[in-house]
């Protein structure tokens, strides 16, 4: 079975590096011992999707404020690449319309993580998951 994975995070999205580093590296601090501000994660995330060819991120609105929500996709840099196809077969896979199975079938999961400022919990364990399915994790993705 495949595995898609969309991984949400309410945040903008502004740097970019050569290397993946954990969010641990990246921040310069174990995740939990401070508080991460809200541009120390939008890079991160950033960061994450333009190092790892196992992440893309894609603006999907605004928040009342004037930010961009963003999603990060996570999967196969093929699956990546055909991201509408999914889209329509998976919409087909749960509205009755499919008639078979193959070995092409897959699985689509949606992490949704906090949008509250002053809840940090789910927000570093958004960056920890993150870090975790693109790198010790990419038997999922495949």
């Amino acid at each position: 079975m495949k595995y898609f994975i969309a991984f949400l995070c309410a945040f903008s999205f502004s740097f970019a590096s050569a290397q993946l580093q954990s969010p641990e590296a990246f921040l310069g601090y174990e995740l939990g011992t401070s508080f991460s501000r809200q541009h120390q994660v939008v890079d991160y995330i950033n960061h994450v999707s333009e190092t790892s060819p196992y992440a893309q991120k894609k603006e999907y609105g605004k928040t009342y404020e004037g930010r961009l929500l963003q999603v990060v996709f996570l999967s196969s840099p093929e699956n990546l690449e055909r991201l509408e196809e999914l889209r329509k077969a998976h919409l087909a896979s749960i509205d009755g319309s499919k008639t078979s199975t193959s070995e092409k079938d897959f699985s689509v999961v949606w992490l949704s993580y906090n949008v509250h400022g002053n809840e940090s919990t789910s927000t570093e364990a958004a960056m920890k998951t993150l870090h975790n399915l693109v790198t010790e994790k990419q038997v999922w993705l495949e």
